[in-house]
């Protein structure tokens, strides 16, 4: 057994995670899990192969990433809404 850091509680040796506070003992999760947060958690800049903030995905900034055709189901769909309503009100 052994103590843990966080909360003084005993845990086992081979304890990953402190079942008493959650904190994470392992020294390589946490370091793998400080890592994440710094990112954002954002796993989109994984898969794509940038970690660089540049990225519109990351600013929240969702417009510039709109394509045209993107507009255009958006115009499609808002006029075929725009027509079943003013004929709903005939």
């Amino acid at each position: 057994m052994q103590v843990c850091p966080y909360c003084q509680e005993e845990v086992k040796k081979e304890a990953k995670k402190c079942k008493h506070c959650g904190e994470i003992l392992d020294v390589a999760l946490r370091a793998a899990e400080e890592a994440k947060k710094s990112s954002g958690g954002n796993v989109f800049n994984v898969a794509g192969g940038s970690s660089s903030s540049s990225s519109s995905s990351s600013d929240g900034n969702f417009l510039n990433k709109i394509t045209c055709l993107d507009w255009g189901l958006i115009f499609l769909t808002g006029g075929l809404w725009l027509i079943v309503v003013t004929m709903r009100g005939r």
